[in-house]
């Protein structure tokens, strides 16, 4: 049975839900794009899956599956014949724009996460995803999403972080409810929370409050009026029986189910979904494998979700990882860090999808790209992660707004990547 610390739980968790104002109050729904970043964290080996490399005459191993395998196509896409790849790619390729040898100018993680999810090397910058948050919807009750990974506001917006499991969120998003029995009284509850709210009140009243104070119960009143739409939203999770699984490449799975039901409820417009463990110094093929298969599973499902709830021409992925692994195997055969990664692109329906954007030559060397033709030229520029940001920023509507130009990236070329 829940106590009285349980059913008070969910007004501690407010405060880090942003300002929610009541759904039925919002002037305008949301119309526009949802955007879900998939950060595969600790640098997926791209030459296994969405930029594949073959083995070259006289040079050392660059993959094992191209000792009896050829790269494979879906599409415009090419892609390497290994884990999940196969599905996948024939599933949805026509929803992608693959941009291969994105310049990360680091092999540190700490860093690459930093430029690959804000544009710039440096910390200081917002994600993009809190960027459109903070410019779209900053009053929605939890305009902006994060499962962990990099996920910096710099203050543009509140995040909502979820590190918990979707069980355990819906029990706090209903915690008049254990199991399928109510608590306490519906009457009784509403009371409870009648004269909460009255004392909240009541103590904002008193002159004696230092500003400090004052602010502190302001929020914390703000958090108990935001209680209702929560649990709104809580009634629309599925129950513990028809969450996915952590297990069996679950994770990933439990994020896009909650992301998709927060979009399709009006209380969400990005979400920032993780998968780690990518960092193979040791054994590359055997720990890429199942990981690439977990991340495709997951990409698959949120794209299923997506149809089932009706959204699916509204939504905008984008995957990709810290940077990359390096062309050839080490001692162990594992692969250590490489700077020129990859970004997929995902959208239904657009113009600009089932494409690649080839940065990297036979053995994952860079290449300078043409900014307007986006085909490699030794008079091109190479392809930096803030040039990505730069175009996604355009794409999506948010590069003019007075918030984005707090945070510019002066950059004298722009690549065309959307059109």
């Amino acid at each position: 049975m829940k106590t009285r610390r349980d059913i008070l739980k969910l007004a501690a968790l407010a405060p880090f839900m942003g300002s929610f104002p009541s759904l039925a109050s919002a002037a305008t729904p949301f119309a526009g794009k949802f955007v879900v970043t998939i950060q595969a964290v600790g640098a997926w080996d791209v030459t296994c899956f969405c930029d594949p490399k073959e083995n070259q005459p006289g040079e050392m191993p660059i993959t094992n599956w191209s000792k009896n395998n050829e790269t494979q196509s879906a599409g415009n896409i090419r892609f390497a014949p290994f884990a999940n790849n196969e599905a996948f790619f024939k599933k949805h390729a026509s929803k992608m724009l693959v941009i291969n040898g994105v310049d990360s100018q680091t092999n540190a993680h700490g860093i690459g996460e930093t430029v690959n999810w804000s544009g710039r090397t440096a910390a200081g910058y917002p994600t993009l995803t809190a960027l459109y948050s903070a410019i779209n919807a900053p009053n929605l009750p939890m305009s902006y999403v994060s499962f962990g990974g990099y996920s910096r506001t710099e203050n543009v917006v509140r995040s909502t972080q979820l590190g918990w499991s979707v069980n355990q969120i819906a029990e706090l998003l209903r915690p008049n409810v254990a199991g399928d029995q109510t608590v306490i009284d519906s009457e009784l509850w509403s009371l409870i929370k009648t004269l909460h709210g009255n004392d909240s009140r009541a103590a904002l009243d008193t002159s004696t409050l230092i500003a400090g104070n004052r602010r502190s119960r302001e929020a914390y009143l703000e958090s108990m009026l935001a209680v209702d739409p929560l649990v709104e939203f809580g009634e629309m999770l599925p129950s513990r029986d028809d969450i996915a699984p952590r297990g069996d490449n679950g994770f990933l799975k439990q994020q896009a189910q909650f992301a998709v039901l927060a979009f399709k409820a009006g209380v969400s417009v990005t979400a920032d979904m993780n998968l780690g463990g990518f960092d193979s110094h040791e054994n590359n093929d055997a720990g890429q494998e199942p990981l690439l298969s977990e991340l495709t599973e997951g990409i698959d499902y949120l794209w299923d979700a997506a149809e089932e709830a009706g959204i699916a021409e509204r939504l905008v992925v984008i995957v990709g990882s810290d940077f990359s692994r390096t062309p050839y195997y080490n001692s162990g055969d594992g692969k250590d860090h490489w700077p020129y990664g990859s970004y997929i692109i995902m959208e239904k329906g657009a113009n600009y999808t089932n494409r690649v954007v080839t940065g990297t030559d036979e053995v994952q060397d860079v290449l300078k790209v043409d900014p307007v033709t986006l085909k490699p030229s030794g008079f091109g520029t190479k392809i930096e992660t803030s040039h990505v940001h730069d175009a996604l920023r355009d794409y999506l509507g948010i590069a003019s707004s007075p918030i984005t130009q707090l945070f510019p990236f002066n950059k004298t070329e722009k690549f065309d990547f959307f059109s």
